[in-house]
């Protein structure tokens, strides 16, 4: 990638459409966005933030399309740089002619995500910010995408500069003393630095615990429907998605292969995913399904274990089959879903029996056919896949790996720090560690960030952004 090259590249989806846009940034794009477009007005002097209706040709005069042409001069343009858009109709062979006139003009195809990445470099954005510009357009639920948004408002940093701004402070606090020794200057108590570092990581520990409810919001929830068969798995997949998605019958082994689909609860994407009934199944097909069924629980964050609370003697079976797959996906949360509570007499006595049966387990009791107790249900699913949210802000949400790797490393050395103070040893040490501190919430803006790390990041991103 040279930042000196002038990229072109259509910034709208594959496929068609009423409008589609070609932009260019770098220093030659408007010469070369002149090489192809030409104002229908001859007065027209291409100044910035003004639309212009105009033909657009390519190098040997021909006609390509009717469109306009809007100048965004550095530094006002998104990625700092001087930047064109040329609108034209929305054919994917339309928009290609342009970027190949534009390209025998000199201009270079972008790479994935060179715009904002330039946007980056150039100052208009931070990395959390740049982050947020593909979450935003990738966003599932809406909730996702206001969060997307208040990162890319730059919420997030702000909390980060908080953050930074008070290390900060400190650092240069134990830095005087050791630079200025033998002047007789104030210093910082130990107690005082012991609360202010205590302070820190209180703050940067709330932000790490919203990593589960963040990166769910980011990429979704994987949560599978499991039980035996005619339990009623399909029937509260139909109803966790308001329509029939699965067919529902009372003969066992309908589900053979998984359903997935994506449903919004309390704005976080779940994918449910209803699977084939846990039996010895002769049916070599079902057998399949039962086997797709384990195995796709192992990928899964959650699983909903159905039974059937209205069946007598029934349930140690199930206790058996639910005791195993705990074991073998020891890291994945269970919720036990009791159905058919619409047809237990006595629900008091069948609620304290499965709730002692299924102890450490946590249950809900539910009854599909009438739809009863499904709120429950989702405030238990969000609640297990948000365990460690503690009232953070909505817009304030850690969402990635990066980011939870650079807290975690952060509050190492935070915790490393308070040792030193702790133990009296030379505050040179403790120097090393709020400086360690520091360089890591850099990486999360990208002061500190490597170009290695950079490339990672936007090469996540599509082509024309």
């Amino acid at each position: 990638m040279n930042p000196k090259d002038t990229i072109v590249a259509i910034s709208t989806p594959v496929g068609e459409g009423a409008i589609g846009v070609v932009r260019l940034s770098g220093r030659d794009a408007l010469s070369m966005a002149k090489g192809v477009f030409s104002p229908r007005s001859l007065r027209a002097r291409h100044t910035p933030q003004r639309l212009y209706y105009g033909t657009m040709k390519d190098p040997q005069g021909n006609t390509i399309d009717d469109g306009y042409m809007v100048y965004m001069k550095a530094p006002r343009s998104f990625t700092g740089e001087d930047v064109v858009e040329l609108y034209a109709h929305g054919s994917m062979v339309v928009l290609e002619e342009i970027v190949q006139a534009l390209v025998s003009l000199g201009a270079r195809p972008a790479e994935p995500g060179e715009f904002t990445k330039r946007a980056f470099i150039n100052g208009k954005l931070d990395l959390l910010q740049a982050e947020a510009v593909i979450d935003l357009i990738r966003a599932k639920t809406e909730r996702a995408a206001q969060s997307a948004r208040g990162r890319l408002e730059g919420r997030l940093s702000s909390k980060i500069e908080e953050i930074k701004d008070t290390l900060m402070e400190l650092a240069a606090a134990c830095e005087a003393e050791l630079d200025f020794a033998e002047e007789e200057i104030e210093t910082l108590p130990t107690e005082e630095l012991l609360k202010r570092v205590s302070s820190v990581e209180r703050e940067v520990g709330a932000l790490l615990a919203t990593f589960r409810e963040g990166h769910a919001l980011k990429e979704g929830v994987s949560v599978v429907i499991l039980g035996r068969p005619n339990v009623g798995k399909s029937t509260l997949l139909n109803i966790l998605l308001k329509e029939e998605r699965a067919i529902v019958t009372p003969q066992p082994g309908t589900t053979r292969d998984f359903i997935e689909e994506v449903v919004s609860m309390r704005g976080l994407p779940i994918r449910l995913v209803d699977t084939a009934g846990l039996r010895r199944a002769e049916d070599p097909v079902e057998a399949m399904g039962i086997d797709r069924a384990k195995r796709r629980a192992e990928r899964a964050e959650l699983t909903l274990f159905v039974t059937d609370a209205s069946m007598e003697g029934g349930l140690g079976e199930d206790l058996s089959v639910l005791l195993a797959l705990k074991e073998e996906l020891r890291d994945k949360g269970f919720i036990v879903v009791a159905n058919k509570m619409d047809l237990v007499e006595d629900r008091d006595d069948v609620a304290r029996e499965i709730g002692e049966l299924f102890n450490g387990f946590r249950v809900v009791f539910i009854s599909a056919a009438r739809e009863e107790g499904i709120e429950g249900l989702e405030e238990a699913i969000y609640e297990e896949v948000c365990a460690e949210r503690e009232g953070a802000e909505p817009l304030e949400l850690i969402v990635s790996v990066r980011h939870r790797d650079a807290l975690r490393r952060c509050l190492e050395g935070l915790e490393r720090a308070r040792g030193c103070a702790e133990r009296g040893e030379p505050r040179e040490i403790l120097c090393v560690e709020l400086r360690w501190a520091l360089e890591r919430l850099g990486e999360l803006t990208g002061q500190t960030a490597t170009e290695d790390i950079l490339d990672r990041i936007f090469s996540t991103f599509c082509i024309g952004k």
